[in-house]
């Protein structure tokens, strides 16, 4: 049976025991390329150098796949170099147009200003609270229902950083190497180079929409994250959440044998920020 895992940066195809074919044997297993198209930190070649792409040496019948099965072969291989390809093209198109952007974005999602000061020079990461709007949940019997004009939800709550994050750990994304499939793999006359092609292109296609998913997911998370933490600061603000409380604990001198510390100072979270349930105690965010 013939395995394809799924195209992206390690793409591999399983050509052992494909049903209704021949097994080949182990001395004409095509053998992957060790040496990428051009060095990670390079630009990524363009459609044309994979469609184009030629034998690096020339291959002997004797070594050549069995015609049973070359014809599926060399369509994976086309359809994985292509995808491989479109992906690592795109994200790097993605990385040059995020450069050009970086003090716009620096801007828009500036996780410093939302730290909380803590002892000792550390900073506590604000929660990350969800909202729901008008949400209505239905028991499984159908004979009791909810509705909720506004949900709240902590998905992931204070916790003590020594610097914030940055847009950039969610959205720049390395584009990885492009290796060549195997020789033996490669168009060999002018109708293996036409299905050669189609492949490439059909591969190159979904490489460079999943980079565009891969982008938005990022994005989608990075909105996500920074959001929540703006919401909470807005919640804490009105009093509908507590604050994080953190403790110092000054050791003074620790250790012994080959290492000492001098002024040791622990710093631990305490409380973490749960809802203030009391709606007297809250109040307008203005004040």
């Amino acid at each position: 049976m013939r395995n394809t895992l799924k195209i992206g940066a390690c793409s591999l195809i399983l050509l052992i025991g494909t049903v209704g074919f021949a097994k080949p044997s182990f001395s004409i297993l095509p053998v992957d390329q060790e040496k990428p198209l051009v060095d990670s930190d390079q630009e990524p070649v363009d459609i044309n150098i994979l469609i184009n792409y030629e034998p690096k040496e020339d291959v002997d019948d004797d070594n050549a796949l069995p015609f049973d099965i070359r014809e599926d072969a060399l369509k994976e291989a086309a359809l994985s170099f292509g995808a491989r390809g479109g992906l690592a093209k795109r994200t790097w198109e993605i990385r040059k147009e995020l450069d050009t952007r970086s003090r716009y974005l620096d801007k828009v999602y500036d996780f410093q200003h939302l730290l909380i000061a803590a002892p000792s020079g550390f900073m506590i990461e604000p929660p990350i609270v969800t909202e729901a709007m008008n949400a209505m949940i239905v028991d499984f019997s159908g004979q009791e229902a909810a509705v909720s004009d506004r949900i709240y939800n902590i998905i992931k709550n204070a916790r003590i950083v020594s610097a914030p994050r940055n847009w950039r750990q969610y959205l720049e994304r390395e584009w990885g190497e492009v290796i060549p499939p195997p020789d033996i793999l490669l168009p060999r006359d002018d109708d293996e180079r036409q299905t050669w092609e189609e492949f490439v292109r059909k591969g190159w296609k979904m490489g460079y929409e999943q980079a565009d998913e891969i982008f938005n997911d990022d994005l989608s998370r990075l909105t996500l994250d920074f959001e929540g933490m703006v919401r909470y600061k807005l919640l804490l603000a009105q009093g509908m959440v507590s604050p994080p409380y953190a403790l110092q604990v000054d050791r003074g001198i620790t250790g012994g044998g080959e290492e000492m510390k001098v002024g040791d100072r622990a710093v631990q979270i305490t409380g973490v920020p749960e809802f203030v349930t009391g709606a007297d105690q809250w109040k307008p965010a203005n004040q």
